[in-house]
């Protein structure tokens, strides 16, 4: 059985991103179109869609390294700030976007809170996941006939 682990991380989460699009249920907030995604960043995002991958990325990133909190995903989507002729520091990334992108997993039922100690993905959102990752690895079977013996 394939899972989120066999295929390759930009692949799902772009899969992943068309199925969030395509769901009546998600919408990114009014001020996505504004917002910088980090103190470490000039500008907000270029691509329109930035939401829906960010929601895959998320839940990407919640499978892998559950149970998480919000305040773990912000470092996870950190950067370095140019701070001029100073040295570089490591700062997070923005806690209103990782925090508005759990409760839409919440919403979905692909995220749930565990006690004391952050999120995790549920049964539906793992099969969610596994789900995409068999539509990527059979598509990319289908570009390179090599990796079907894997």
């Amino acid at each position: 059985m394939t899972t989120a682990y066999d295929v390759p991380a930009d692949a799902l989460i772009k899969k992943m991103a068309e199925d969030f699009k395509s769901n009546d249920k998600v919408q990114p907030p009014e001020w996505a179109g504004f917002v910088k995604t980090g103190v470490h960043k000039e500008m907000p995002p270029e691509d329109p869609d930035w939401w829906y991958t960010r929601l895959a990325a998320v839940m990407r990133k919640i499978y892998f390294k559950g149970p998480i909190g919000v305040s773990r995903l912000t470092a996870e989507f950190g950067g370095t700030r140019d701070r001029g002729s100073k040295p570089n520091k490591a700062r997070t990334g923005s806690g209103a976007i990782a925090r508005h992108c759990v409760q839409q997993l919440e919403s979905l039922g692909f995220v749930e809170k565990k006690k004391t100690q952050g999120r995790v993905v549920t049964g539906q959102g793992r099969s969610f996941m596994d789900n995409n990752a068999k539509d990527v690895s059979l598509s990319l079977q289908e570009e390179l006939p090599a990796l079907k013996k894997y």
